[in-house]
């Protein structure tokens, strides 16, 4: 085992992300989480349910009158329809008088409400659409290879003869088709750079213009005109200002993401492509056609109860995969998401095997908050080294590495990291108070001695598929069983893009700023999908000892947020 043990308190090689923390912290100190804003939801099938409840409210002073008791079945699994007429409405309500009252409502399951809820039947109207996009797919993929085979045939390109083939037709797929296009686009803007002082080539030159609008759209295509453009069009540079071409891209493109929180409904797919094809031209609406084909024919329309009720207030969406998170801090900086964001609801749940172990975890929490977590972080790695794309197992050890840095460098916690590809030795790991590794699938290893209020989670695909079943070993379960008092883990198959990334969870944590439930969604990528947060939402572990301290103000300025994430199916 490659183990480092460190106890430092160097102040200087991660000072960008504690500003960047900092500055994310001091816009959202005026919406703190109070009892008084829980929604407390139990299940009126189960004694012990409401037994939880009452427990967690005498302990945190919610007020009784925040409870909400639904009908729902006693096991771990619902069905849709269960959910949408015994479950939504209800809470629905609560959440809206609640809202009427002026307060900023958040969600708590207790021990006993379901943990998944099942896709909706397809129904006959799906098997319509569905036909639709697949010849929306068929029709768009063939005129994006009739407009690259003119282009490549205007440039001179060899390639021309590939994209009129009809072997290539066949057989090429639509991935090879969007990729095929993108070189064909880049050929024609170099032909464009390279032509600009041949006079006797305009023609040519606005016919591959129009081309390249046609296939990328205004934005792309304007943008990259900018700068290539011979003398002679050098007074066309107008019409790209008299058609304000990038102003109504800005616009079109601010609806669009906007209207991503919500992702994409049948009924809707004829519109939004219109507004596609406008900004990113023949060759965005033949992506935006194929990965709505990937979504829905990929059938994952099954969720969490608990990310799932984040949008009771959202109105109709989408289904078939994951949904951006508004309150995550890359959507920060768009002037709609405080819109989208007053009707995205945090959920939390107190849960456990029993509802003593539901109930422990509050005891744990606020007694906790009283002395300040106090432990050893351990982080176990995998050590890959090479450089992997996002979503991949060295972008995500990386990850690790990278949190392993700034709590040695920045916190005043002692932490050990284990690079190696197996995981901590059983009992190798005493007076642990935090913990985020990988990867040993429904297969719990009793490497630890949890401190109390102890806040740990494990990165594998199925560790909150149960918490009831006495002969799983599934790492939340399991965690809760021998004293961790939060977890947070998929209940199905998540994706590893899904998990919050350890290096920003765990220090927007130790700063004590944040009670556990706004961490958690100020780090988690999707809602409407598979991952669920275990412990008490109010839990502040570090309040009385914040592990990182803070940065001064600074005038530095944060990276520019990016925008919403492409939707990939359930």
């Amino acid at each position: 085992m490659n183990t480092i043990r460190h106890n430092s308190l160097a102040k200087c090689a991660f000072r960008l992300v504690l500003i960047m923390l900092s500055l994310l912290l001091s816009a959202s100190q005026a919406f703190s989480l109070s009892p008084s804003d829980l929604v407390v939801v139990y299940n009126i099938n189960m004694e012990a349910s409401k037994t939880v409840a009452e427990y967690y409210a005498k302990k945190r002073g919610v007020p009784i009158s925040n409870f909400v008791g639904v009908d729902a079945p006693s096991s771990e699994r619902m069905c849709r329809s269960d959910f949408e007429k015994g479950l939504i409405p209800p809470v629905r309500a609560m959440v809206e008088r609640l809202k009427n009252d002026g307060k900023d409502p958040a969600i708590l399951l207790v021990h006993g409400i379901p943990l998944v809820v099942k896709g909706p039947a397809r129904k006959k109207p799906d098997e319509t659409f569905m036909a639709l996009v697949g010849e929306k797919v068929e029709e768009y993929q063939e005129l994006v290879l009739k407009l690259i085979a003119e282009i490549d045939h205007l440039t001179g390109s060899d390639d021309s003869t590939l994209a009129t083939s009809d072997p290539l037709k066949s057989t090429c797929s639509t991935k090879d088709v969007l990729k095929i296009a993108g070189e064909s686009f880049a050929r024609g803007l170099q032909y464009l750079e390279t032509s600009k002082t041949n006079i006797n080539d305009n023609d040519v030159r606005a016919r591959i213009s129009s081309l390249l609008i046609r296939l990328a759209g205004t934005s792309t295509a304007a943008k990259a005109f900018i700068g290539i453009m011979s003398k002679q069009e050098e007074k066309n540079r107008e019409m790209f200002k008299s058609q304000e071409l990038l102003k109504w891209d800005a616009i079109l493109r601010r609806e669009m993401n906007e209207r991503s929180f919500l992702g994409e409904l049948p009924e809707n797919a004829l519109e939004t492509a219109t507004t596609v094809r406008f900004i990113d031209g023949v060759l965005g609406e033949l992506r935006f056609w194929y990965e709505l084909k990937t979504k829905y024919e990929d059938g994952r329309t099954s969720a969490s109860v608990d990310s799932e009720l984040t949008l009771i207030l959202a109105g109709p969406y989408q289904h078939a995969g994951w949904l951006p998170n508004p309150f995550h801090d890359r959507y920060k900086r768009m002037a709609f998401v405080r819109k989208i964001r007053e009707r995205t609801i945090k959920v939390a749940r107190l849960d456990g095997p029993t509802p003593e172990l539901a109930k422990r975890l509050v005891d744990d929490a606020v007694e906790t908050e009283n002395i300040g977590l106090k432990g050893i972080f351990y982080i176990d790695a995998r050590g890959l080294t090479n450089n992997g794309s996002t979503g991949s197992y060295a972008w995500f050890d990386q990850h690790l590495i990278n949190l392993y840095n700034i709590v040695r460098d920045e916190a005043s916690m002692e932490v050990v990291i284990d690079k190696g590809q197996d995981l901590f030795p059983v009992g190798a790991c005493p007076n642990a108070a935090l913990y985020c590794g990988w990867y040993s699938l429904r297969n719990y290893v009793d490497s630890f001695t949890w401190q109390k209020g102890a806040v740990a989670f494990h990165v594998a695909s199925a560790e909150a598929s149960t918490l009831r079943n006495n002969l799983s070993n599934v790492w939340c379960k399991r965690m809760i069983e021998k004293g961790v008092s939060a977890t947070l883990g998929p209940v199905q198959e998540p994706y590893l893009l899904s998990f919050p990334l350890p290096d920003h969870f765990f220090p927007l944590l130790m700063t004590g700023k944040l009670p556990l439930l706004d961490v958690y969604f100020r780090t988690i990528p999707y809602v409407s999908w598979r991952q669920i947060l275990i412990g008490d939402p109010l839990y502040t572990p570090f309040k009385k000892n914040p592990a990182i301290r803070l940065p001064k103000k600074t005038e530095t300025k944060a990276p520019q947020g990016s925008k919403p994430v492409e939707q990939q199916g359930k």
